[in-house]
């Protein structure tokens, strides 16, 4: 029962032996193809499968990273409103650097003084500058650092101790004569 067509034929003597062989090793090449095409394509199929895997894993920590940045551009702006201090328009010219350009603005003598000590800072909002307080400009720093225009970092002065003057310990004696 299971005889294949060229054994039939071989059996009734309308093919010779070798003819047999030759059928047989093609057929059995042709067997053969298929099973390497069909691996081929599966192998090639478990590949894009993979890469499209790993395209749709950075497609999602971008949209991740890129939703955390507004979150936390969002929380840097609500810091901002709810602490930004009123500063009346001054008499004195502050000037200081932002993107590469030279901003004045006027303002009274107190504020350019904690500006300059580091206990208030400058940020833009909405096109607008805003002063806040220190504490609140490293928060801001943390969450959006473009966000920060201007802060002085405070540093901390010893009792007696002037801007590095390395003859600060010497005194001037009254009678030098020049």
């Amino acid at each position: 029962m299971g005889k294949t067509l060229q054994e039939q034929l071989l059996q009734m003597g309308l093919i010779d032996k070798k003819k047999y062989q030759q059928s047989k090793k093609e057929t059995h090449a042709q067997k053969k193809v298929p099973q390497k095409q069909e691996n081929e394509i599966a192998e090639m199929a478990k590949q894009a499968l993979a890469q499209k895997k790993l395209r749709d894993q950075q497609l999602n920590k971008k949209k991740i990273a890129q939703r955390e940045a507004k979150e936390a551009t969002a929380k840097a702006r609500q810091l901002i409103e709810t602490h930004k201090i009123q500063v009346d328009q001054g008499d004195i010219p502050y000037n200081f650097k932002h993107e590469n350009t030279i901003k004045k603005i006027y303002l009274p003598k107190k504020t350019i003084e904690s500006l300059v000590n580091g206990k208030i800072g400058i940020v833009k909002l909405a096109g607008q500058y805003q002063f806040v307080p220190a504490d609140i400009i490293y928060k801001i720093r943390n969450l959006n650092g473009k966000m920060v225009v201007l802060f002085n970092v405070p540093t901390e002065k010893k009792d007696g101790e002037t801007d590095d003057d390395p003859y600060a310990a010497y005194t001037v004696p009254d009678d030098l004569m020049w």
